[in-house]
């Protein structure tokens, strides 16, 4: 038989709040990268890679998004 304790049941309690953050966190975003047109601009990294100005979504090699241009 397993006995619950206070700490067991603060840990759980813990843990699924932790979860539940990040998930909400990454609907919101997903939501947010899907709803955006992506033509406010966008910033380039180091890797070539452009990334949305509004959104922050990784648009890929940043040759093809300026031969699209």
């Amino acid at each position: 038989m397993f006995i619950y304790t206070i700490g067991d049941i603060l840990d759980l309690l813990l843990i699924l709040l932790t979860i539940t953050t990040i998930t909400i966190v990454g609907v919101i975003q997903w939501y947010k990268q899907s709803r955006c047109k992506h033509d406010g601009g966008y910033n380039e990294t180091q890797k070539c890679d452009a990334i949305c100005r509004r959104c922050g979504k990784n648009l890929g090699f940043i040759g093809k998004l300026r031969d699209k241009k």
